[in-house]
């Protein structure tokens, strides 16, 4: 059984920052018919982008900048250099270029998600949560917005949370059905919430879709143990040991715990 208590966005999530930048401003050049008339502030974004893509964040910053300076309305710059600030370590001054995007750009999604994401890693759940509603209002179908909204719900841990969170990473699946991640994600909060059935058919897609999924069987194996069927967990185990032989210690630890769970239940 899961002995943790809320959970932090995995880092997965968190490493999708590095390739936001271009994220942001390909989706708002859509949005906004970027680049049909080509000015000079375009070019200074578009080669500000080359330098940011080739590691130059100095360089790319200096470029849309400029851009900035010619065009001080320039949502898709000030959504770049959010992203450069971003990745600079700058989260205030990439929190306040998302701001003025979106105040530029108010019916673009992507900014919203931005902004959303870092204020997720800031752990303020609710501003991130009205962004991410923001951006799905927008764009319904963006995978990784419900992904992180679903995150930040779980985080929050307010009463609903865990509920809303589950429906969250059910939308990602609609969109993405062979993601492992979200499953093994919604296995263990519906662990939390004591649907160990649903919990069960989560790790098993997991296995399913990635047979050496260690963890998945360790987490399978815990519930099935749970509920009575030793021999099945045993199984579960025992294949969690082979595809991680470093665990055994931690593994026993936990089903010593999840037995004592199992026990306590049963005694009047």
């Amino acid at each position: 059984m899961q002995m943790t208590g809320k959970r932090e966005p995995s880092k997965p999530m968190r490493t999708l920052a590095k390739s936001l930048l271009l994220v942001v401003v390909v989706a708002i050049c859509a949005s906004l018919a970027c680049g049909q008339t080509l000015r000079r502030p375009e070019e200074y974004l578009s080669r500000g982008l080359t330098r940011a893509k080739a590691g130059d964040l100095e360089g790319a910053l200096n470029d849309i900048n400029k851009a900035i300076e010619m065009v001080p309305t320039f949502a898709s710059a000030f959504a770049a250099r959010g992203s450069l600030k971003k990745a600079q370590g700058d989260t205030a001054g990439a929190v306040a270029d998302y701001t003025r995007a979106i105040e530029l750009a108010p019916g673009v999604a992507i900014p919203y998600y931005a902004r959303g994401f870092l204020l997720l890693e800031q752990k303020n759940f609710d501003g991130a949560i009205k962004d991410f509603d923001k951006a799905l209002e927008l764009q319904p179908n963006l995978a990784i917005v419900y992904r992180n909204r679903g995150d930040a719900k779980r985080a929050r841990g307010k009463d609903g949370d865990a509920l809303a969170a589950i429906a969250d990473y059910g939308k990602v699946l609609e969109i993405e059905p062979t993601n492992v991640e979200v499953y093994f994600e919604r296995g263990a909060l519906r662990e939390s919430q004591n649907d160990l059935d649903g919990a069960i058919a989560d790790y098993t897609k997991v296995i399913e879709l990635n047979p050496e999924f260690a963890d998945a069987y360790a987490e399978r194996g815990l519930i099935l143990l749970a509920k009575g069927l030793d021999s099945d967990a045993e199984k579960d185990f025992a294949r969690h040991l082979e595809l991680n032989k470093d665990g055994q210690e931690y593994l026993e630890q936990r089903i010593k715990y999840a037995k004592y769970l199992r026990d306590k239940k049963k005694s009047p």
